[in-house]
């Protein structure tokens, strides 16, 4: 069953100010809080020892660290004392990190990193249920303490094929990456299943995690800017682009150009590109945008919001025949339709695989903390 959570982004005030998140968002009815590592801001762990007495009911998820800065034994330790002082809510988040962070700002080494993620997903396995544990840098370590939980759930980020099918065949659960189109994610569901039954597993049994921009405004037009900022910064990483559009159902010829926008060698592309990322939907609000979005030409409305023109196959018409597989909205329009209020106001979230309805009361329109992210975490093979 689908199930809603929130990630907290960074720039925590206080601890009064997280407690108050925390809390608001368990008395909404989130079934989890996240809590993201990014470097050279807030320390993760220790964020979720203090939301760890914080809270009773929600669970907690990292997402995600990463098997360089913390080898096997130190995130075990973690692990292991967070989900005990949780009382058995702990989720942990893997992933691989980047190069240019690790080793070119770290200065720590950077080799095999998908096989390093393999053998620390193994390693982490063995020391939580109470094994002693040699290679990797270990020599016969055995944690002194034990998960509260039998089998503590790991996660995998995960963008690309090959990173996909090692969460199917090993991980519990999956966490794909924001701003990625919907067919994207129904396309990563089917690499984690197919992964998952060649291992012999129940593609049922892992979650997958979609994450979900959300961004609260009566103007959208002034926070377009900066969610174009980031979508540009996505796409013009080295492969992480061309999967993302080409398996989104885009066209990745708009790449070079974001690339040399993020890159700095266009000055106009660096002020903000001229056409929206391929697969952005800008809601319309309550204000000035009201309930018929305007976009660049090309773009058509739909929900309120405005969806760029799609890349099409090209069908010869037969008279009185519709090629197949033409007309209709986007899935993404019409999911968003889905998630209308009775007023008939379009939904605040974009639809991931499986529409997901918010909690019964309002939790984020309450409080000015908008900058946070919403993930949903419906089963592989749900459409």
């Amino acid at each position: 069953m689908p199930r809603l959570g929130m990630v907290l982004y960074h720039g925590i005030e206080s601890g009064d100010a997280l407690r108050n998140y925390a809390r608001t968002a368990e008395e909404a009815g989130f079934d989890s809080l996240w809590v993201t590592e990014r470097y050279f801001h807030e320390e993760t762990f220790s964020l979720l020892g203090f939301l760890a007495a914080a809270t009773r009911r929600m669970r907690l998820g990292l997402g995600v660290a990463n098997p360089y800065t913390r080898n096997p034994a130190l995130l075990g330790m973690c692990a292991a004392t967070l989900d005990r002082i949780s009382g058995g809510r702990f989720l942990l988040g893997l992933g691989r990190s980047d190069k240019s962070v690790i080793e070119g700002r770290m200065g720590m080494p950077y080799e095999r990193p998908l096989r390093t993620l393999e053998e620390t997903v193994a390693r982490l396995r063995r020391l939580l249920a109470g094994e002693r544990v040699t290679g990797g840098g270990l020599k016969g370590v055995r944690l002194a303490v034990e998960p509260a939980q039998p089998r503590l759930p790991i996660y995998l980020a995960a963008i690309g094929p090959r990173a996909l099918r090692l969460a199917g065949a090993v991980a519990d659960g999956v966490l794909l990456n924001a701003y990625v189109p919907v067919d994207y994610v129904r396309y990563a569901v089917r690499e984690v299943a197919a992964a998952a039954r060649e291992a012999g597993r129940d593609p049922g049994a892992i979650d997958m995690a979609c994450i979900l921009v959300v961004r609260l405004t009566d103007d959208p037009s002034r926070m377009m800017p900066a969610l174009k900022e980031r979508m540009v910064r996505l796409l013009a990483e080295p492969f992480v682009g061309e999967v993302l559009l080409e398996r989104g159902g885009f066209d990745p010829g708009i790449l070079p150009s974001l690339r040399a926008a993020a890159e700095g060698r266009d000055e106009k592309a660096a002020r903000g590109p001229p056409r929206t990322p391929p697969y952005l939907v800008q809601p319309g609000g309550r204000g000035r945008q009201g309930r018929k979005g305007r976009g660049p030409p090309g773009h058509r409305r739909h929900g309120g919001g405005v969806l760029p023109a799609r890349r099409r196959r090209r069908v010869p018409r037969t008279p009185g025949r519709v090629p197949r597989g033409g007309g209709g909205p986007p899935v993404a329009a019409a999911a968003a339709r889905r998630l209308r209020d009775r007023r008939g106001r379009p939904g605040a979230r974009l639809p991931g695989p499986r529409d997901v309805r918010p909690p019964r009361r309002g939790f984020a329109g309450r409080h000015p903390w908008t900058q946070n992210l919403t993930t949903s975490t419906p089963r592989p093979g749900t459409r």
